[in-house]
């Protein structure tokens, strides 16, 4: 038979001297390995160097004791008479290791040979029966460890009982971790957020059911209330650096296909996958500045496209001043509105907090306001009204929108109310099945007592047409207890 390989991992400087003394007899049938730490271990297992492994709770504080079961080698445990014995049930969960109580003489080692034999003859015929399931697991296990996010178990009080390689790139090796709590690699700042000691305090007494459940690091829940995208830092060992890391923790362990018979009637542990989230918010953050600029730079153009619109307003205006045909003088007027009405459009535009549209409230009620002092109407007694609720056009339709309104409300303005001091004009807007109506409306004299002055000076008449068309709308006019026109246009594909 060929010799048995062991791993004694011991404490004791002793215990370690006496089992090299009995390995180094040739009948001893033993080769003998004393590792300094987990990362030994892992040195000696991943070169297949071990048949059974001997440790107990001293070696590297009990961490690698508390971790045996996930090791697929038969241990045998040496425990002295006070140490816990439910603390001895949990650590043995594997059925070929066993334990031995260590004696005040040392005579125990002397019967470290038979148990070594027992545990190997076990294990040999558990692997024979289990071959299949071993490769399966095998198989997992290089799965997990090929995985470039970090894959880690916690115990049911958030200690780290298995890290895959992927916790290098935080600086950490997986033994160094093994047994200490999940907060050693979470950013200081952030533990609060992630904690469940810590976020569960506001939840006390609450139901929030799976879609407000709260998003925890160390997850106790499965199915639809468990953790997914939580997001924070993780700390760097090596510098003060960070990482962003987002994790998708499930409760229940075994349901993963880790079986813990360990943890039986214990708090029930968690596995968890990290995965580095940096470099997709750093991306996300160059897509909030690039935004950010370019809707400053959008403002800029329509504050500019309106002042530029009104110094053209403003040299009409100089123009009008030195013209003595009343007539010309009007048309110099009406131009000088239809500018104002499209300068009104960009500056709705940079005052607002996006630019998907023109919010049409905010803008007929600048529009009635303006044409309202250009044609004195408060003084002459006439009110004007807008009902366009949320109503919004983009860019290309609000301008000859502006345009048309702004020719109607001005007719109002000049024509229905001719012997009146008291007056009342609506603008309204709202969405119907096939797009948008818009309306104009007074309580003035009407279209019949205008119709004379609609042919002298029907420009704006033809205005109003020949926009509409442009739009694809339909033009409509009622006269009952004043002048009432409505335009239909069809929502922009």
């Amino acid at each position: 038979m060929t010799a048995m390989r062991v791993i004694f991992a011991v404490g004791s400087e002793k215990e370690r001297s006496a089992f090299d003394d009995f390995a180094k007899d040739e009948n001893s049938g033993c080769i003998a390995h004393f590792p300094k730490d987990i990362k030994d271990v892992e040195a000696l297992f991943s070169t297949d160097s071990a048949d059974v492994i001997v440790t107990d709770f001293s070696f590297h504080s009990g961490a690698f004791a508390d971790w045996l079961t996930f090791w697929p080698l038969p241990a045998i445990l040496l425990v002295d008479p006070d140490d816990d014995p439910d603390r001895i049930e949990r650590t043995l969960g594997d059925e070929s290791s066993v334990f031995l109580e260590r004696d005040s003489d040392g005579r125990y080692i002397s019967r470290l040979p038979i148990l070594l034999r027992k545990v190997r003859n076990i294990r040999e015929s558990l692997s024979r029966q289990n071959a299949h399931l071993q490769m399966t697991e095998h198989q997992y296990l290089n799965l997990i460890q090929a995985i470039p996010d970090i894959v880690y178990i916690l115990d049911g009080d958030g200690r780290f009982l298995y890290l895959n390689d992927a916790i290098h790139q935080l600086g950490f090796t997986p033994s160094e971790l093994i047994g200490k709590h999940f907060s050693e690699i979470i950013h200081p700042a952030d533990l609060p957020l992630v904690s469940k000691n810590e976020v569960l305090r506001d939840f006390k007494g609450e139901v929030t059911g799976p879609d407000k459940a709260p998003k925890l690091f160390d997850e106790r829940r499965a199915g639809a209330r468990m953790t997914k995208n939580l997001q924070f830092r993780l700390r760097s060992k090596t510098d003060d650096d960070y990482l962003m890391a987002s994790v998708n923790s499930y409760g229940e362990v075994s349901s993963t296909g880790f079986k813990l018979p360990e943890y039986e009637n214990q708090p029930v542990g968690t596995v968890g996958i990290i995965r580095d989230i940096t470099s997709r918010k750093e991306y996300e953050k160059q897509l909030e500045d690039a935004l950010t600029a370019k809707e400053i730079l959008l403002k800029e153009i329509h504050h500019r496209v309106k002042n530029n619109l009104q110094v053209v307003s403003s040299l009409l205006n100089l123009q009008e001043n030195v013209v003595e045909d009343l007539a010309a003088r009007k048309v110099f007027l009406e131009c000088q509105t239809q500018i104002q009405s499209m300068a009104m459009v960009h500056e709705v535009l940079y005052r607002s907090e996006h630019f998907e549209g023109v919010e049409m409230q905010s803008y007929f009620e600048h529009l009635g306001s303006y044409l309202s002092g250009v044609y004195e109407g408060e003084y002459r007694g006439i009110s004007f009204e807008v009902e366009a609720g949320e109503a919004s056009l983009e860019l290309d339709t609000a301008i000859p929108v502006a345009l048309i309104v702004n020719e109607l409300v001005s007719n109002c303005f000049k024509h229905a109310f001719p012997q009146r001091e008291r007056g009342k004009i609506l603008i309204s807007m709202a969405a119907v099945e096939t797009g948008w109506s818009i309306g104009v409306s007074d309580d003035g004299v009407g279209f019949e007592a205008t119709r004379v002055k609609e042919r002298e000076c029907g420009l704006g008449t033809e205005l109003v047409a020949a926009l509409t068309a442009q739009l694809r709308g339909t033009l409509s006019t009622t006269t009952r207890e004043g002048a009432h026109t409505r335009i239909l246009i069809p929502r922009r594909d």
